[in-house]
């Protein structure tokens, strides 16, 4: 008895984190898939991705390359990758979901190293979900727009 009441409460934690505090996949409506979205963008800029919800499978493509493999090297992309250290700020955001549940996010980001800014970067990315969770992120990314 004693085994089955740990293993349901490790069950329970693991999958309280899979998600990240996002509803299931019944649950998870437009509104849902945009907070996964914008809080992905905004961990661009702050490197704290705990509010992201990855997939554990997640992948993500940028200009037709593999850039991540699993939700968590995203998340660690996200938190210690030099390639997100040099982002500054976002800005001109704008999401829509499309009629077959992905999310399409725009936005600007500000480039620099320091107190001194490089250029900027427009990009277009979109957002496939899978049981309420950011399963895959194909990135178009346009330097100097």
């Amino acid at each position: 008895m004693l085994v089955a009441v740990v293993v349901a409460v490790a069950i329970g934690v693991v999958a309280a984190g899979a998600g990240a505090g996002v509803a299931s996949a019944s649950t998870c409506d437009d509104a849902c898939r945009v907070d996964g979205a914008r809080a992905y963008v905004a961990a661009l800029v702050d490197h704290d991705p705990s509010a992201v919800p990855f997939h554990p499978a997640a992948t993500r493509v940028e200009a037709g390359l593999p850039t991540g493999f699993s939700g968590d090297q995203l998340r660690a992309d996200l938190r210690y990758g030099p390639q997100y250290r040099i982002i500054r700020g976002v800005s001109e955001e704008t999401y829509r979901v499309r009629e077959d549940g992905v999310v399409v996010a725009d936005f600007t980001l500000s480039v620099g190293v320091g107190p001194v800014g490089l250029t900027t970067a427009r990009v277009h990315e979109t957002f496939r979900y899978e049981s309420g969770l950011i399963r895959e992120i194909v990135a178009d990314i346009r330097i100097g727009d």
